[in-house]
Order: structure tokens, then sequence, then C-alpha cells
């Protein structure tokens, strides 16, 4: 269960993330709830690596990357802090959402598509789950926006 405090910090950390990477709040909601990542969660993979925290963070593609980037190559310290720290982690997520977003050509659904896997069947199965998601969400904001 979540509390209060968490899911209000959570919300900022979304606007923030989204803001600051040019996503709309809703995309990046719909991604992290298809990720069905919690703060502290450990996801390991197959091939060994490990998808982190609330966006699931795949350590086999962005550890290192990331570790440098911010933690003077500290792997360890990089991995805590993806692991545990949902706004880090939904920063990070986002960013990595925009760069996938580019990598596709600017295509969104492209890029969301990448974010979770280059590989086509798992890609367009992802898409379909972010899409199904976003419309639920987007739906639900325009009910409540006309009952105002």
């Amino acid at each position: 269960m979540f509390s209060l405090s968490l899911i209000t910090g959570v919300a900022a950390c979304v606007l923030n993330a989204s803001s600051v990477n040019n996503i709309e709040p809703a995309l990046l909601l719909s991604v992290m709830t298809v990720e069905g990542g919690k703060p502290g969660s450990v996801s390991i993979n197959k091939n060994g690596s490990h998808d982190l925290g609330i966006m699931q963070i795949n350590t086999h593609t962005w550890l290192k990357l990331i570790s440098k980037s911010f933690f003077n190559g500290d792997e360890r310290s990089a991995y805590t802090k993806l692991k545990d720290d949902a706004c880090f982690n939904i920063s990070v997520g986002a960013w990595i959402l925009r760069r996938s977003i580019i990598f596709e050509g600017g295509n969104l659904w492209e890029g969301v598509g990448r974010y979770h896997s280059a590989t086509p069947e798992y890609k367009y199965r992802y898409i379909d789950k972010v899409k199904n998601v976003y419309g639920q969400i987007t739906y639900s904001q325009s009910i409540h926006q006309r009952n105002m």
C-alpha cells in the first residue's frame, strides 16, 4: 500500500520529469503504470540484468551511463539510488523515454516501445499495453474535466 505522502511526492516527480523532458504527464504515468515497479523493487531478468524501482530501469542497458553521469562511476551508488529513490528513478525514466523517442525519429509510440525493447515482438506488445493505460488515464481526465 502506498502512503499519501508517497503518492503526492510521486505526482510532483512525474510533473517535474514530464516538464523537463517535454513528455505529457499522462504518457509518463502510463509507462510507469505498465512497468509496475515500486520504490525499492528489483526484477531479475533471464539475462541476469535487473530492472530497478518504479520505472524498472534496466541495469544492463543504463547502469554504466547513469553511474558515470551522476555518481563518478560508482555503480553501487547508482544502483541503490535507482532502486530506492522514486523521484530520481522517474527522472531517469523520463530521460530514457525522451531519448527513445528521439532515437525513433520523434515517433512517440515507437519511442515508447523502444523504452521497453528494440525487439519488434516485445516493442509492439508494450506499445499496445501503454496505449491501453494511456487511453484509460486520458478518458478519466476528460470525464473529470467535464464534471468540473
